[in-house]
């Protein structure tokens, strides 16, 4: 797959997570609203309960005032005394749109103040659609119970609040009327009366003013028009409309993950397709590498055999020469694939022992000397470890410092100079190979221990190779429970450095 498509994939894939997370939260906004509405409409009927249950009480309280009362009617005009205060009130005749009547308080006979009230326009038409002589309101009652059962009702209308409403037991009753309707969350309450008079409130009411608030008019079916209301809000309502997003977390925290392993499954084929460009130029390099020697014993065999070219000791045994050498070169190259096919299929096996580092770094020293003072360069050893006498597979330890100081001689300029170090640390012992070589950039540093990968060298050097010293460098110090690191600087240089633990 190009990488055109693979972005084009990763894109569609991106858009398709945020539509999926963007409807989620949608879908559970919409959830919180439904359940905010439904819990008004709950609130209301609760409310309105409330209301209907107030009135009821009201209307007994009437019954019961109006049936120990013998005042007479007298027309459209209603006389009556409670508790030793009296009151008339009289009703319009020709009511227009916003009747009113005018109710006269006095006390022994004696006027003490007037006042017109408006008339609940709604209440009254039910009133004079019972009347059938508009000159005597309350003819129609039939008897002297009725007529004052009506006339105490009208006076009720027209008391202050806390005469009509117990106003101790109403959060009882606003509490029960809730529950019966499914709402058990805290409330706060107040009851205010005409002229913005509180008469009742909760403690904490004006606590919450930032809350919105629920209100009912208290006997709305009044005769005379009033500013009577039931205010109630919920201090706990914000938390419990967020429990409508109670599984909106665990669905955003599932699309999180879906959208980290989707972006993990980006990043593998991104890796993967990188990786196949790098084992494409590995195969390249192998059968480049493969075809070179693999001509020379070719031609060399062809020139043995060629009855026409002159055949001497000598030349038998310079194109023997040049066979075995080839062959050598050859087996070399293939021993190197096999051993990263064994590391990699885990069946690579360490045969420990205690060998001391510094004799390895002896041995092998000379033979890549003599490659250093061929270029016209110089080999260092500052071998300063105390102690160096480790648990390790000699063979392995030394293939992995063949491969630090041939990279060494084939990256450095055209006179190597090569240092190889030693140093104990935390328990182990570290071995630095550096050179003066054309260094490596920060951005390859992080890949060059990876297979196949090989520093980009452009036409400066003609450097070949599979890709697999620095991987096998790092596996064979991992299995040894050590690692590897690499520090570099373009133009000036390159240090590798391998630390083994002691294992006694």
């Amino acid at each position: 797959m190009s990488k055109k498509y693979i972005w084009l994939v990763t894109i569609v894939l991106a858009i398709s997570l945020c539509g999926l997370i963007f409807i989620q939260i949608k879908y559970y906004q919409s959830t919180a609203k439904i359940k905010e509405d439904q819990f008004i409409l709950t609130v209301s009927k609760a409310l309105d309960q409330v209301v209907d249950e107030l009135e009821s009480d009201d209307e007994a309280q009437s019954i019961l005032e109006g049936s120990s009362s013998n005042q007479p009617t007298n027309g459209v005009n209603r006389k009556k005394k409670i508790n030793g205060y009296g009151y008339k009130i009289d009703f319009p005749l020709n009511p227009g749109q916003h009747p009113t009547a005018e109710v006269s308080y006095y006390q022994e006979n004696k006027i003490l103040y007037k006042k017109e009230t408006e008339l609940n326009a709604k209440s009254f038409s039910e009133l004079m659609k019972k009347v059938q002589d508009p000159q005597s309101l309350f003819s129609v009652m039939g008897n002297q119970f009725q007529t004052s059962r009506m006339a105490t009702h009208m006076a009720r209308s027209n008391m202050p609040l806390k005469e009509r409403i117990d106003l101790n037991s109403i959060q009882k009753l606003i509490k029960e009327k809730l529950k019966n309707n499914g709402i058990k969350l805290d409330f706060e309450f107040a009851v205010k009366s005409d002229n913005n008079l509180f008469v009742k409130k909760s403690k904490d009411y004006f606590n919450y003013n930032h809350l919105e608030k629920y209100s009912k008019q208290l006997f709305p079916n009044d005769l005379f028009k009033n500013s009577h209301y039931l205010y109630i809000f919920f201090p706990g309502l914000h938390k419990y409309i967020l429990r409508s997003y109670t599984m909106l977390f665990p669905s955003l925290i599932l699309s999180m993950i879906l959208i980290l392993c989707c972006a993990f499954t980006i990043f593998i084929i991104f890796r993967q397709k990188r990786l196949s460009k790098i084992k494409n130029d590995f195969i390249n390099n192998m059968t480049h590498e493969f075809k070179t020697p693999i001509s020379t014993i070719s031609l060399a065999s062809q020139m043995l055999r060629d009855s026409s070219v002159t055949t001497t000791a000598e030349s038998i045994n310079h194109m023997a020469k040049i066979i075995n050498d080839e062959s050598r070169r050859l087996s070399y190259q293939v021993e190197k694939v096999l051993q990263m096919a064994i590391f990699n299929e885990g069946r690579l096996k360490l045969k420990l022992k205690a060998v001391n580092v510094h004799k390895i770094i002896e041995n092998l020293m000379p033979n890549f000397t003599i490659r250093v003072e061929d270029r016209k360069g110089n080999t260092y050893q500052h071998l300063d470890a105390r102690e160096d006498l480790v648990m390790l597979d000699e063979v392995h330890i030394g293939n992995l410092l063949s491969n630090l100081l041939d990279n060494a001689i084939k990256y450095s300029k055209d006179a190597p100079e090569i240092s190889i170090s030693t140093r104990n640390k935390d328990k182990g012992i570290v071995i630095s190979v550096t050179d003066n070589g054309i260094g490596i950039s920060k951005e390859d540093q992080k890949m060059v221990f990876e297979r196949f990968y090989r520093v980009h060298t452009g036409n400066v050097h003609d450097v070949k190779g599979f890709g697999l010293g620095l991987s096998y460098v790092k596996r064979i110090a991992d299995a040894h429970g050590g690692y590897a690191s690499v520090e570099s600087s373009l133009g000036k240089g390159t240090k590798f450095e391998v630390y083994l633990p002691f294992k006694k």
